[in-house]
């Protein structure tokens, strides 16, 4: 149950959402939760870290202000230690993400280490963003990217969708194991109702192995998850020392559209 709980509360966090769930919790240790991302784009890059405290008396993720928080780039040997944008939020302005580049990430709280590795993929190109009626239960808007897998190695994706600025509560990531080497128009799975005159964006992002594999245990926190027929687990996370969450390095392609 504590695993469950609390990972389902990090899958939400992930989305930037504000949402009021009730859970029936059991009281936990302090833990570190480290979640990080360094992309190709010049800006979001950064590092938040929270503690998980006991959720009977809180039921939040208090921001970690004290820690020293260091990214290098084992390819260049650049590195930077990052400062604070905001309580817990750790903001990676120099180095930008290279694919091809491997990642060193350094936090150190209370004179605890944690640490981690990620290695940012190659980019594939996001085609176009297009939408479709799909009927169901209902006829629902879901929205369409079309892309050229390419055949020569295992690639791994994330989609996050945006409605009029809003991001939505949703964690979806497949790999190519069944669409290797073809052209591929993939319906993005979502929960958000999506009428005539939303503006959607759509921000495709390739993903290294490791955080494909986090991503995928989010979903199945979500239910939302066909890559693998497995019961729900923890997901997996690259940072040392029992420290919660994912370092992740990714490519980011974003296409909008306006819905008709």
């Amino acid at each position: 149950m504590r695993s469950f709980s609390l990972f389902l509360l990090l899958a939400l966090g992930l989305t930037a959402c504000v949402e009021t769930i009730q859970l029936d919790l059991r009281a936990v240790d302090n833990q570190l939760v480290i979640e990080g991302k360094l992309t190709d784009d010049s800006t979001g890059n950064e590092i938040l870290i929270t503690s998980a405290v006991d959720f009977q008396l809180k039921n939040e993720f208090p921001p970690v202000t004290n820690a020293t928080v260091s990214v290098r780039d084992a390819a260049t040997q650049q590195s930077e230690v990052l400062t604070q944008s905001s309580p817990g939020v750790y903001a990676i302005r120099k180095i930008r993400g290279i694919p091809g580049h491997q990642y060193f990430l350094t936090v150190v709280v209370d004179g605890q280490t944690y640490t981690a590795t990620t290695s940012m993929p190659e980019k594939v190109h996001f085609d176009s963003l297009t939408y479709e009626e799909v009927t169901r239960f209902d006829t629902e808007t879901k929205m369409v990217a079309v892309y050229q897998d390419p055949a020569a190695v295992a690639n791994y994706y994330r989609w996050t969708l945006s409605r009029n600025g809003l991001p939505a509560p949703d964690v979806f990531a497949r790999s190519d194991v069944f669409t290797n080497g073809n052209q591929v128009r993939q319906t993005i799975l979502n929960s958000e109702e999506i009428h005539p005159g939303d503006t959607i964006t759509v921000d495709m992002q390739c993903l290294p192995k490791s955080a494909f594999d986090y991503f995928n245990g989010l979903m199945k926190l979500q239910g939302n998850n066909i890559n693998q027929g497995t019961s729900p687990t923890n997901p997996e996370t690259n940072l040392s020392d029992g420290a919660l969450g994912h370092f992740s390095a990714y490519t980011s392609q974003k296409r909008t559209v306006v819905i008709r």
